[in-house]
């Protein structure tokens, strides 16, 4: 596992590696994954359907 602000090194150092984010389970090829700056919350990856996001008022 690799913080973010590894990667960088870690993609010098190891040719046509991928990376998957652990919260959202996207798959980026390349330097893809620096475009990658959300993702979803822990509430709504393990409450799914439930979910209800923050009210707007």
């Amino acid at each position: 596992t690799l913080k973010k602000n590894k990667l960088d090194q870690h993609a010098n150092r190891c040719y046509n590696c991928q990376f998957t984010c652990i919260d959202c389970g996207v798959t980026f090829e390349g330097t893809s994954y620096r475009a990658h700056t959300s993702c979803i919350s822990e509430d709504e990856k393990y409450q799914k359907n439930l979910y209800k996001g923050k009210k707007v008022i």
